[in-house]
């Protein structure tokens, strides 16, 4: 992978950049692709089961956003009542 000067692009490994150029808007491009994309909601009894899963696949906030904002965020879900991440 190539070397880059930003962590969550390198834990993503890339994989949700869509664009090389800075000063494109992520909104226009989607507007004149949308053949290229569709919107899923996840019903709100599932999220929980589907959290699970993506934490055990390691996807989770620590690795989409590195540093103390990722890591307070999922420590923040993790610790959380009513949530359980740890299985």
């Amino acid at each position: 992978m190539p070397a880059s000067g930003n962590d969550r692009i390198v834990n993503q490994a890339a994989l949700f950049s869509i664009t090389s150029r800075v000063n494109m808007s992520l909104s226009d491009w989607l507007s004149h692709h949308p053949e290229l994309f569709r919107k899923i909601i996840i019903p709100a009894h599932l999220k929980r089961e589907i959290r699970d899963k993506l934490d055990q696949a390691n996807i989770n906030e620590r690795m989409l956003f590195p540093g103390l904002d990722g890591l307070s965020q999922w420590l923040t879900r993790y610790y959380s009542p009513g949530i359980d991440v740890k299985s």
